[in-house]
């Protein structure tokens, strides 16, 4: 049983690297920082939390979102961009991101 959940977790990162999921604090794609650490894909249209998600769900507002775009896959939970507060978090990160990327790599500031 081990290693079916090894391997699930190496397909979850996996899957998280492919899809160019960054991780970043939850302020940066406009949630309260205690929702803690999320990790976001715009191109795969998600945002992600390790665990069960509590945090988000409680500081974040993301427990009002639909069960049916919801999936936790191993340690992570995803939550679609269908639903309008994860859509919501993805357009604050596109629009917020273009001059934190410039100043970040000026500083060679890394992230998670």
């Amino acid at each position: 049983m081990w290693e079916l959940e090894k391997q699930v977790e190496e397909l979850v990162s996996e899957y998280i690297k492919e899809s160019e999921a960054v991780c970043v604090s939850a302020s940066d794609i406009g949630l309260d920082s205690r929702s803690g650490v999320v990790y976001i894909s715009v191109a795969d249209d998600f945002v992600a939390v390790s665990g069960g998600g509590r945090s988000i769900n409680y500081y974040g507002g993301f427990e009002y979102i639909d069960i049916d775009q919801i999936i936790t896959i191993g340690h992570m939970t995803f939550y679609s961009g269908e639903a309008s507060r994860v859509r919501d978090c993805i357009e604050y990160y596109i629009e917020n991101t273009e001059n934190k990327n410039n100043n970040q790599e000026e500083q060679g500031v890394e992230t998670c």
